[in-house]
């Protein structure tokens, strides 16, 4: 058995390869409705984002020609430009010697046949439990408090018209479950995708998924009420239990593809990748650069058209790897650590900073005792960032669904820096819990109650056409630092990152500024500091 399966493994595995182009006369970047949703073209337009040339599809008969090779050809992706093949090796070589092909990347050692093809859902009828009386209090009412959500509710933002794709390992029992009818009932579970068994039934697998949903929607009037309960559903299972491969990564890019073709304004992921069966496809602490990791990289693409991603930061605070696992080194996007009822880090939660400095995670929420709905359809208490993260989802759908008009990156910088450590943020908790009045107030702590005690000095403060000279109030700048400066709406004007270095000065330009009051954030590895910065 064990020499048959090795055989198997060096016959058949499966690769992304990569196309050297596209179709620029099939489609026209003045015709998105041509290969995009109508949902879709208006989530960039509502941001002024642009379709662009990676948005176009995949030449078909690049796709043909591979299947004429003997290649299995799963899925496609636009953004990378390739497809998931599964192939021998002497197939693989002759599809690299093709023109049309630049790259390829092997994803997954396996034998044809263990991802099954196409199949129709398992039809389960939704059965409803009987409703629980009403509470003198909700069952997750502590999880809800800690970041405002009561309030939030009570303003009347629940997620209502913002679309929320949840990727995750399986999503049992999420159409049988009490916790989930209004969903169905209300037509607001969109169809998803299981791109594991390649399969639209997403209803199978295990339960992680479901707990992480029940974070976010989950809902009974009087009993559970999750953050974003008004919103629009789709799931999508990318996170093969069994193993870990680069496929499942892989599988988060064609899920993320999907999410944005059908609109999704917000991708929840409580899944993270460092090491893999195969220890060549590992991850080492320099890949946590925001760019290198594929499942990084997709998420980036993600941002670029508008979607914000949340995710968690990892569970390694306590083991060897002790960092954040990507993909929640990307910079644009809210990265999710834990934190305990008595706001304190839990240990397990991962840690920052990023290689590049950046501090990680971003924002924290209850990870340790989360109230969660599991597969039965009981509520039960979890541990993880894997459910402080959805917890955020929910949070971030009421806050766009209040701030409409707002870009998803600068809704990201507003819920940072409503955050309780936004003056102080650290590698721990980040910029802390967020908090929805105090976002709504003003996004960040008044100027005037900035603490007066600086440990850099910056002049000419007010500053007018000239540089803003920055100085370490005592010896030399050494490390790395991360400076940001912000609208007093929390808005992010300008930012600097400085790599390793060993100066005791550095200037800033301000001419593209105009006239008015910033608020600057200096972040090393040993300290941070807030300053208030004038420009004349």
């Amino acid at each position: 058995m064990l020499c048959c399966g090795s055989w198997v493994l060096a016959q058949e595995s499966q690769y992304v390869v990569f196309f050297s182009d596209k179709d620029t006369l099939a489609y026209d970047l003045d015709r998105p409705e041509e290969y995009l949703s109508v949902r879709a073209i208006e989530r960039r337009y509502k941001q002024n984002i642009p379709v662009t040339y990676s948005d176009f599809p995949v030449k078909e008969d690049y796709l043909k020609q591979l299947r004429e090779l003997g290649a299995e050809v799963y899925y496609k992706t636009r953004w990378f430009n390739g497809a998931l093949i599964e192939a021998t090796p002497e197939e693989l070589e002759s599809i690299l010697a093709e023109n049309f092909i630049v790259g390829s990347e092997l994803v997954k050692p396996r034998g044809r046949g263990e991802r099954r093809k196409s199949g129709s859902s398992t039809g389960k009828s939704r059965r409803t439990r009987k409703q629980e009386e009403p509470l003198e209090q909700l069952l997750n009412m502590e999880q809800n408090d800690m970041l405002g959500i009561d309030e939030m509710h009570e303003d009347g933002f629940n997620g209502e018209g913002m679309l929320i794709a949840v990727f995750d390992g399986g999503f049992r029992g999420v159409d049988t479950v009490a916790y989930f009818q209004h969903i169905y009932e209300d037509d607001r579970m969109l169809p998803g995708y299981d791109f594991v068994g390649n399969s639209p039934d997403v209803y199978q697998y295990g339960q992680h998924g479901t707990e992480a949903l029940s974070c976010i929607g989950a809902y009974l009037p009087g009993v559970l009420e999750a953050g974003a309960y008004g919103a629009d559903y789709m799931l999508c299972v990318t996170e093969e239990v069994s193993s870990e491969y680069r496929i499942e990564e892989y599988n988060w890019l064609f899920a993320a593809e999907y999410a944005d073709s059908t609109g999704a304004d917000i991708i929840s992921t409580s899944l993270g990748y460092t090491t893999f069966n195969d220890s060549a496809m590992d991850y080492s602490y320099e890949d946590l650069d925001g760019q290198s990791a594929v499942i990084t990289r997709a998420v980036d693409a993600a941002t670029d058209r508008g979607i914000i991603c949340v995710v968690s930061a990892g569970n390694e605070g306590s083991g060897s790897w002790h960092y954040v696992s990507p993909p929640a080194d990307a910079q644009d996007i809210l990265a999710v650590g834990a934190v305990s009822r008595t706001r304190d880090k839990v240990s397990f939660s991962s840690y920052g900073p990023s290689v590049d400095g950046r501090v990680k995670p971003d924002v924290s929420a209850l990870g340790l005792q989360t109230v969660v709905v599991d597969a039965s359809g009981n509520v039960v208490t979890s541990n993880g960032t894997s459910f402080a993260a959805p917890l955020i989802a929910g949070f971030v759908a009421g806050v766009w669904q209040a701030i409409p008009h707002a870009t998803n990156v600068e809704i990201i910088e507003k819920i940072r820096f409503s955050g309780d450590m936004s003056l102080t943020p650290n590698n721990e908790t980040g910029y802390g819990i967020p908090d929805y009045n105090r976002l709504m107030d003003n996004y960040l702590t008044p100027i005037e109650d900035m603490p007066q005690k600086h440990y850099y000095k910056v002049y000419p403060n007010p500053v007018e056409d000239s540089d803003l000279i920055i100085e370490p109030s005592n010896g030399n700048f050494e490390g790395t630092l991360h400076i940001n400066l912000y609208s007093p709406e929390g808005k992010l004007m300008l930012e600097k990152n400085v790599d390793e270095f060993k100066r005791n000065s550095l200037t800033l330009d301000m001419d593209g500024l105009s006239q008015g009051v910033y608020i600057m954030h200096i972040l090393s590895a040993s300290v941070s500091d807030t300053l208030k910065i004038v420009k004349f």
